[in-house]
């Protein structure tokens, strides 16, 4: 699963890089960022917390621990990539 969740993430970050060098400059791009921005940080609080109620009621192993911070980092790359793609055919 982190296997593809790493192939995903590249895809992603590109994507992202790709988007902020091209049309990110101008007015409607940085619309766009500043939204997925939001979405993003939304999604960073919700897995971030959802991590660490699990971690209290039935605490990790350092290698579950190791791999709930890495999809947790997946959800935001990811989840970014996305609501680029969104907000890009809304505005």
């Amino acid at each position: 699963m982190m296997g593809i969740a790493i192939i995903i993430d590249m895809f992603a970050v590109f994507y992202w890089a790709t988007f902020r060098n091209t049309e990110g400059k101008d007015e409607r791009g940085s619309e766009i960022l500043g939204k997925s921005s939001s979405v993003v940080l939304m999604l960073f609080i919700i897995s971030f917390t959802v991590i660490t109620v699990i971690n209290v009621a039935n605490p990790f192993t350092n290698n579950q621990f190791q791999n709930a911070i890495s999809l947790c980092f997946s959800v935001v790359v990811i989840g970014n990539a996305l609501s680029i793609m969104y907000y890009k055919k809304r505005i």
